[in-house]
């Protein structure tokens, strides 16, 4: 199994699946909640984005035609995935499941505590600051915010995909490490991850591998397709598996300020010792969402 990495900055996770920029001419047309329309690509056809599930289309004589979208949005419930997190506008930063000390031996709670207080708050307050004045945007989800990237107004764009990202990528991430040390992968996803990758221990090398040769700032994901593939896949910054229509499963921070106080350059370390503290109820829950 490869993995699939979509940590290159300068084509950008969306160009890297899609081939290219939004064509010229690709205008928005309703973001109201009830209706959510947008152009697409091709000769006056409409998306309909709330879940994605159903566009339409002007036929002969006027008449409107269902179209059916190559990628329909990935959502799930986030509150269910990280209690306190919210898909719609204005978001609130979720509480960690355990104190800032709960994982010491694997993360220092000067981290965490940064790392959820400050970094994670910061993507949070940002990203309501990019929908404050945006009042046609706030009534999508996040799931269609971060789903549609490039179909979004390019003065709202970069600043939604870098602070929805964040803040989804962190809210997924707490709820994925435990005190007390690693569970082990059960039910369907067990059987998943055996079927994609022949057992948890290859699993696991391929994920620890991921995570440990991404150049830069981003993450590593464990990624389930539609019809319950398993992938993993690295992406740049705080990108998300959401771009590529693709569900997230289990994911590892490996930003500096994830690890830097305890680690300092030893990245491979803070890997193992993260994946050796894996919630794997939270990520087959992930998984069956």
């Amino acid at each position: 199994m490869k993995t699939r990495d979509r940590s290159d900055s300068k084509t950008g996770l969306r160009d890297a699946s899609r081939g290219g920029e939004q064509p010229a001419g690709t205008d928005l047309i309703d973001w109201t909640r009830r209706d959510a329309l947008r152009n697409l690509a091709v000769g006056g056809a409409v998306l309909a984005g709330a879940g994605g599930v159903i566009g339409c289309a002007e036929g002969e004589g006027g008449e409107a035609v269902d179209v059916a979208p190559d990628d329909p949005v990935v959502a799930f419930d986030l509150g269910a995935a990280a209690p306190g997190a919210s898909s719609v506008y204005p978001f609130g930063l979720p509480e960690l499941p355990y104190g800032y000390d709960a994982i010491e031996a694997v993360v220092d709670a000067r981290t965490m505590e940064i790392h959820h207080g400050k970094h994670h708050q910061g993507y949070t307050t940002k990203l309501n600051t990019a929908l404050e004045g945006a009042t046609e945007l706030q009534g999508l989800t996040l799931f269609e915010l971060l789903g549609r990237l490039e179909e979004l107004p390019e003065a709202a764009r970069t600043a939604i995909r870098n602070n929805g990202g964040g803040y989804l990528n962190h809210a997924l991430f707490w709820p994925l490490l435990q005190p007390g040390g690693a569970s082990q992968p059960e039910g369907d996803l067990a059987d998943a991850i055996a079927a994609s990758f022949g057992d948890a221990a290859t699993f696991r090398e391929e994920f620890a591998g991921a995570a440990k040769g991404l150049f830069g700032s981003g993450w590593a994901w464990l990624t389930a397709d539609a019809a319950g593939g398993l992938e993993v896949r690295r992406y740049a910054n705080q990108d998300t598996p959401l771009a590529d229509g693709l569900r997230p499963v289990l994911g590892v921070d490996v930003w500096e300020h994830a690890y830097y106080l305890k680690y300092q350059n030893r990245r491979a370390e803070y890997v193992d010792n993260v994946l050796d503290a894996i919630n794997w109820s939270q990520a087959a829950a992930n998984f069956s969402a």
